[in-house]
């Protein structure tokens, strides 16, 4: 690991959209353990989706994570130019993503239906040339995933322990995935008729890396 990540919300200046923002590489690395970081150049390996529409991304118990997604956007997908990330978790995270974008560089702007204390529940940002459509949802995953329309991505990380006992899960998820579809996990997901391609376990804490294209 090497480094400790302290994740605080802070008050950040709204500053809109710009295209033209560079995330500033050694900010970002401070958001990562070292060995993380060093993996993350694993994806070159892997084999990039030509896909170029506008993806509709699904991401639960994301916590504070953006940066993980993004990398993995940029790096597997690297003709779309837009992308809807669907984030859910328990509790509010929203606060410190704009926090973590912030201090890398990012600006964003905030869209959508305000909370009780006037918050913005969506941001949008521009992730190297490519648009950021976010909208933060608190639920709980296995409910809130029975009545969600399909989606084109499913991304997992450090969730299964949250799901270990939810033995539809996994059922639940493909029934949602659209065909042609994209699954990245980092464990479980294996002998469900999808179509399996060759990435690094490294990419997984439990080296059990997953990615899947739906047929």
């Amino acid at each position: 690991m090497g480094n400790l990540i302290i994740l605080e919300a802070k008050e950040v200046k709204v500053k809109g959209l710009d295209v033209s923002n560079k995330p500033d590489e050694e900010k970002l690395k401070e958001y990562f353990f070292d060995e993380d970081y060093a993996n993350l150049k694993l994806l070159d390996q892997v084999q990039k989706f030509k896909r170029s529409e506008n993806l509709n991304w699904f991401y639960p118990g994301c916590g504070s994570d953006i940066l993980f997604p993004l990398v993995y956007l940029e790096k597997l997908f690297p003709n779309v130019t837009e992308v809807q990330f669907n984030f859910l978790d328990l509790e509010n995270f929203l606060g410190i993503i704009k926090t973590i974008l912030d201090d890398i560089g990012v600006t964003f702007s905030e869209v959508g239906e305000k909370d009780n204390f006037g918050n913005y529940n969506e941001i949008k940002f521009y992730w190297k040339g490519k648009l950021v459509n976010l909208k933060f949802v608190r639920a709980n995953a296995f409910t809130y995933l029975e009545n969600v329309d399909s989606y084109d991505i499913y991304f997992e990380r450090a969730f299964r322990i949250m799901r270990d006992k939810e033995f539809d899960y996994e059922m639940l998820v493909l029934s949602r995935l659209r065909n042609n579809g994209v699954l990245i996990s980092d464990s479980g997901f294996l002998g469900k008729g999808l179509e399996y391609i060759d990435v690094p376990v490294d990419l997984s804490s439990y080296g059990e890396m997953v990615l899947g294209r739906k047929k």
